[in-house]
């Protein structure tokens, strides 16, 4: 009979450690959405090394009033499309703190 008493009280802890085990496991957070936001602009500069275009852009809606500002162009393929002076249409896209241009197209007079 004492064994029988000993196991159920093990087993029962036993559950309550899982249990609280279980609790204790940190979630990862949700994944953050992208937004998107049409820009258009013009190309003022190229810094090669960071691969960052100073854009004269016209207001992002809901994004960013008009400025010019340095824009991050992580993609080889759309930092190739660039050039100083260049007019283009693209989009920002932003993920929590970071945002970069992508889809770049130029926009013909």
């Amino acid at each position: 009979m004492r064994n029988v008493n000993r196991r159920v009280i093990l087993s029962i802890l036993a559950a309550l450690v899982a249990v609280t085990l279980l609790g204790c496991i940190k979630k990862s957070p949700p994944p953050v959405a992208e937004k998107r936001y049409p820009l258009t602009g013009e190309v003022m500069r190229l810094n090669e090394k960071d691969k960052v275009a100073v854009i004269k852009h016209d207001e992002i809606v809901g994004f960013m009033e008009a400025m010019t500002m340095g824009f991050s162009i992580p993609e080889p393929a759309e930092w190739a499309k660039l050039r100083e002076g260049m007019k283009i249409k693209a989009t920002v896209v932003e993920k929590g703190d970071d945002y970069w241009v992508s889809a770049i197209e130029e926009v013909k007079p």
